[in-house]
């Protein structure tokens, strides 16, 4: 069938279920980022043996009251999205593989399963909640979100540890507020915006040239953070990245987080998702700030906008 065929059914489109161009992107580019940040250093250590403010404090847990588990089955870090990615070195060290746990200085290296992306260990079976439950584990210094994924409602959660709106217990043993409500900072939001443009790519093809702008919204509780994260981000000007096929990744069951956050047996990394799931070149241009500002001493924000170009054919 030729372009000037006469069509009943929709081109390119094969199934209401599939994720097309906007979502494909946006988790894409997410992904990309979050292994990209890994690979330049991106995490801190939260470990028994090391005594600063980022660790010391971070390997150790809270009870959390998360039905339908029991409570003191449920613990927390102060800090969510631990790093489960591995055979990554920057500077002579790796990222921390969680193979046991402390509770009460007994180490359990069985019967527990971790949620990765809320930061949170799951017992099997439960403990008093006055327990000390540690786990050494590594956390993303920047936060990747999907602006299509935003809660019902966030709340910034700061650096410091000694803010107490969400250290805090209730007497539940809960925390005022849970980690699937917290956006902790540095962060980078992706949002598609309303701006695009289609043109044809060949002629006598139904493909097209498709510009698509998105936002990278940076949120940083300092200005070091901030003006950081620009500069890695305009730096990506005229970037050629491939895009997976998320559709098939989804149907092959392939990707490495489970739906509770847990990690899948054998997780393929970025890389071989990219290898084995290839879908559409991506071209990253006309990377530009648009939007800079301090609004309080403990939170800066730009908002940065980039054309994603993809032929779609």
């Amino acid at each position: 069938m030729t372009i000037c065929d006469a069509n009943t059914n929709f081109k390119h489109v094969t199934n209401i279920t599939e994720d097309l161009l906007l979502n494909s992107i946006e988790t894409n580019l997410k992904l990309f980022l979050d292994w990209s940040f890994l690979k330049i250093g991106g995490w801190f250590d939260a470990e028994k043996s090391h005594n600063n403010l980022y660790s010391n404090q971070y390997h150790t847990l809270k009870s959390v009251d998360v039905p339908p588990y029991l409570l003191g089955q449920v613990w927390e870090g102060i800090k969510k999205d631990w790093v489960w990615e591995s055979d990554i070195e920057v500077g002579g060290r790796s990222p921390i593989a969680i193979t046991e746990v402390s509770i009460n200085n007994q180490i359990l290296s069985t019967n527990f399963s971790i949620n990765y992306e809320l930061g949170r260990l799951i017992l099997n079976d439960k403990v008093s909640v006055t327990s000390k439950v540690e786990v050494d584990h590594s956390y993303r210094y920047v936060q990747i979100y999907r602006a299509n994924n935003a809660p019902w409602f966030s709340t910034i959660q700061y650096m410091d540890p000694s803010n107490k709106t969400m250290v805090d217990q209730l007497s539940s043993g809960d925390r005022k507020i849970g980690q699937n409500h917290t956006i902790q900072l540095p962060a980078i939001v992706i949002e598609s915006l309303p701006r695009s443009r289609s043109k044809p790519h060949e002629i006598g093809s139904s493909g097209l040239i498709i510009e698509q702008d998105f936002a990278f919204h940076i949120i940083a509780n300092n200005k070091n953070d901030r003006n950081k994260l620009i500069d890695i981000l305009r730096l990506q000007q005229d970037l050629v990245i491939w895009l997976y096929d998320v559709n098939k990744l989804s149907f092959d069951n392939k990707y490495p987080i489970e739906y509770d956050g847990s990690l899948k047996e054998n997780p393929l990394m970025y890389p071989d998702i990219i290898s084995q799931y290839p879908w559409k070149k991506c071209w990253l241009r006309n990377i530009n700030v648009f939007e800079s500002e301090s609004i309080d001493p403990n939170m800066h924000r730009a908002t940065m906008r980039v054309t994603a170009e993809i032929i779609y054919t």
